[in-house]
């Protein structure tokens, strides 16, 4: 029985967001292995980011291609997260140093995760979920225990202006007016987390 693995076509939303999944782990690799030492940190913190990468670009696959949040996994990986930093406040309830550049806030986190969360469920009951659903919601707050409340208007930047380049590119392509056109928001949310986490390594 053949394989249909590499038979299978990939759209390019696909292609795109896969290339996007291995260019982030290939400058994980390169700024933890070749410009720094291979340290047990190193190797550990890799390992982490290539799992929390592969879960964020899923969440962004079933986005483009549903239009919707993928429940269970939105969930659990927010479950992990909140645990994790819940745990990490309580336990040092100070400011951890990852790497150089990276200072890890369990504080900044959960604040962060309060703030953006209550921004995006005002904004779901306020639209009756025509805007945001509450997919959105729970995406929200994983971007706030992932980057902290200090890089909130970094990462807001990076994801409305590339979700506008993107709306105004498709409707141009396809030939749709820009009013009314419905564009998944998540890919744009998920690309400004990873870009922020790149730039802490």
């Amino acid at each position: 029985m053949k394989s249909q693995i590499f038979n299978t076509k990939c759209e390019i939303k696909e292609k795109i967001f896969v290339s996007f999944l291995g260019l982030s782990l290939f400058i994980s690799f390169l700024k933890l292995f070749y410009f720094s030492s291979p340290t047990f940190i190193n190797i550990l913190l890799f390992l982490t980011l290539l799992i929390l990468f592969s879960a964020l670009s899923f969440l962004v696959y079933f986005d483009l291609k549903k239009m919707e949040v993928h429940r269970s996994v939105s969930f659990f990986l927010m479950s992990i997260l909140l645990v994790i930093n819940i745990l990490l406040f309580l336990l040092i309830k100070d400011e951890i140093q990852i790497t150089s550049t990276w200072i890890y806030s369990p504080y900044q986190n959960i604040l962060g995760a309060i703030a953006l969360g209550a921004i995006f469920q005002l904004i779901v009951l306020l639209t009756k979920e025509k805007a945001l659903g509450q997919g959105d919601v729970r995406i929200s707050i994983i971007v706030g225990l992932l980057i902290g409340f200090n890089n909130l208007l970094s990462w807001g930047y990076i994801a409305i202006f590339t979700s506008l380049i993107y709306g105004l590119l498709y409707a141009i392509i396809k030939k749709k007016k820009v009013k009314g056109l419905k564009i998944p928001f998540v890919p744009f949310m998920l690309l400004g987390v990873i870009t922020i986490l790149l730039l802490k390594l």
